[in-house]
């Protein structure tokens, strides 16, 4: 088990939870995935952890932008009635979504 902190933060919300993953439970394969494919693809592609604690939304613009939006639920993500937040980040599809890979790479590892 791997358990992280995580927080998001935006104009207006401000919230944190803990995430508890099986070793990461795939994000690093599963960003690299979206890192790979830089020229896009159709529709929402999603991650989440074990417990529903974080979800992470991505889509792509087609014109080399990747949008990932955050939602972290807590106390327990995965009762029906646990608190949702959310921030949506925007990130190059190219040298951005490769640094993310690396840096959960680190943070996992």
């Amino acid at each position: 088990m791997l358990d992280l902190r995580c927080e998001v933060g935006d104009a207006g919300v401000n919230a944190a939870t803990s995430v508890r993953t099986l070793d990461g439970d795939g994000i690093v394969a599963w960003t690299d995935s979206l890192a790979e494919s830089f020229y896009g693809w159709d529709g929402v592609r999603s991650w989440q952890s074990l417990e529903h604690e974080l979800r992470i939304d991505a889509t792509h613009d087609g014109r080399g932008h990747v949008s990932l939006r955050f939602v972290i639920r807590g106390p327990q993500g995965y009762e029906a009635e646990a608190w949702e937040a959310s921030v949506v980040v925007t990130l190059d599809s190219g040298e951005d979504m490769r640094r993310l890979v690396a840096e959960l790479t680190s943070l996992i590892s």
